[in-house]
């Protein structure tokens, strides 16, 4: 699988659990689907994020492209919300 282009929601700080905002594209070679949470790189340091947007076109966000970074790894989305643990989803 190549790299696919995906948009994201942060995680909410005042609201846990809440994933809300502004989308922000990222890279990843991880098959995902639309509410999938994944650990992406911010400048403020890496945060948890829910997939709103998957398959988007190259040409959709060739602007930001030298900007985009890639998805760290996806995240086990029944033990963060239930435990607030960040585990990485294997499956």
């Amino acid at each position: 699988m190549g790299k696919n282009i995906i948009s994201v929601k942060y995680g909410d700080s005042e609201f846990p659990h809440t994933f809300r905002g502004k989308d922000y594209c990222y890279y990843t070679n991880i098959k995902l689907n639309i509410g999938n949470l994944v650990e992406v790189p911010t400048v403020f340091g890496k945060k948890i994020a829910k997939v709103s947007r998957i398959n988007i076109p190259q040409e959709e966000v060739s602007s930001i492209t030298p900007y985009m970074k890639s998805v760290i790894r996806k995240i086990d989305t029944i033990r963060y919300l239930n435990f607030y643990e960040v585990k990485e989803d294997i499956s």
